[in-house]
């Protein structure tokens, strides 16, 4: 037994470095948002068109990611995606056109999707291994990730630092993490047991859960590639602003560190509920206050809201065994990430950047009014769907399963 936990926990640490090394390497590119925009001299609606071919590339590598996972299983199609985002950094970091920039997005933006998905799904395998709740603590590695990127960024800019001495010092990094975390035998996929037809109430379920990852991860990409330009628009300069991003990805982290024991407290209700208006009042209040602290304690306040959201709804969404729903939710969830920053930049051509930010404060009055589709439901004989949400259930059938059946860990 001792053996099989310590192949499950090599697993689980190989999974959380990708996660980390993932962050890390796309805050390294969202830290030089701003000064990309102020060196290109790009107008909003520009930047947002760039931002839109990396949201382009993304989906193309999701597209490719489910015969990959078939061919080559998720842990190596994640670790080989991991090597290609990594060197591939430089070229946004360099591009001296708008054009450039846009075809350097398109190509970074395939090996990031091709990625997310695929250590996503080695990670659902690690967490059926080992028996027990850890996706949460996953996307916490990928937000301390995030936060080391932005500090690395804030420190190369602060330093007058090129672009290309910080893609070389982050792609070092990057191959640590990978080759001391090399994916291991056993993360091939497993065939997903077929599922009888859900009925109408559990239809509507998952597409409520739809809406709201759309929601979130709309705010997520927004504040990816935006909270650094807002405080630009509050008097900002390009080595302070990413200390916006940097204070959302912070509260972001830690929230996500806590989470399974959050919910299995409040509720997932209370946790969504609670992140939407939290969301919704951080931006409001850096609009409030208009200077570049207040803005980045504003994004402090959203990340701290929306830290938990994302694993609560793929929790949800996985009481659907037969995956669809899951596929659905997280497929739905990562457009709403990708075409979040693009429509702000759409809109902050029209309106200016402050007032087009008024859609996160939209989309977490969305969250929280939404929230209600997570209460419990009972499976009775009318075939209504059982309670995917309620994280104290979940949590406890889980512990007293693995009491009873300590052999499920084994891989």
């Amino acid at each position: 037994m001792d053996r099989v936990l310590g192949g499950s926990g090599e697993r689980r640490r190989a999974v959380s470095q990708w996660f980390l090394m993932n962050g890390f390497v796309t805050a390294s590119w969202v830290a030089h948002v701003p000064r990309q925009s102020a060196a290109l001299d790009a107008p909003p609606g520009a930047l947002g068109l760039a931002l839109l071919c990396m949201a382009l590339g993304s989906v193309v590598g999701m597209a490719l990611a489910p015969r990959a996972i078939g061919r080559f299983g998720p842990g190596r199609t994640a670790w080989a995606a991991g090597l290609v985002y990594a060197f591939l950094l430089p070229l946004p970091l360099l591009a001296g056109s708008v054009p450039a920039l846009g075809l350097a997005l398109l190509c970074f933006g395939a090996a990031h999707g091709l990625m997310d998905v695929t250590m996503n799904a080695a990670a659902a395998a690690s967490e059926k291994a080992l028996g027990r709740p850890v996706m949460a603590g996953f996307h916490g590695w990928f937000s301390v990730g995030m936060v080391a990127g932005v500090g690395g960024g804030v420190a190369a800019l602060a330093a007058g630092g090129g672009p290309l001495a910080h893609a070389a010092v982050t792609i070092a990094l990057a191959l640590a993490l990978l080759l001391t975390g090399r994916p291991a035998r056993g993360f091939a996929p497993s065939p997903a047991a077929p599922g009888p037809n859900r009925p109408t109430g559990a239809d509507r379920r998952v597409l409520a859960l739809t809406g709201l990852a759309f929601a979130c991860l709309f705010l997520e990409g927004a504040m990816a590639d935006w909270a650094g330009l807002l405080a630009v628009a509050f008097g900002a300069g390009p080595a302070v602003a990413p200390l916006a991003y940097g204070a959302f990805t912070a509260a972001w982290a830690g929230g996500r560190f806590l989470g399974d024991r959050l919910t299995a407290r409040a509720g997932d209700v209370a946790v969504v509920r609670a992140g939407g208006v939290l969301a919704a009042a951080g931006i409001g209040l850096g609009l409030w206050g208009g200077t570049p602290g207040w803005v980045a304690a504003g994004c402090g306040v959203v990340g701290l809201g929306l830290a938990n959201v994302v694993p609560v709804l793929f929790r949800a969404a996985a009481g659907d065994t037969s995956g669809r729903g899951l596929a659905l939710v997280t497929g739905v969830g990562y457009f709403g990430f990708l075409v979040g920053p693009p429509l702000v930049g759409f809109t902050a051509e029209a309106v200016g950047l402050p007032r087009a930010m008024l859609l996160v404060v939209a989309g977490g009055a969305v969250l929280a009014a939404g929230a209600v589709a997570l209460r419990p439901r009972s499976l009775g004989a009318s075939g209504q769907v059982p309670d995917l949400g309620h994280p104290r259930t979940n949590l406890q059938s889980i512990e007293e399963t693995d009491r009873e059946r300590p052999e499920r860990i084994s891989v």
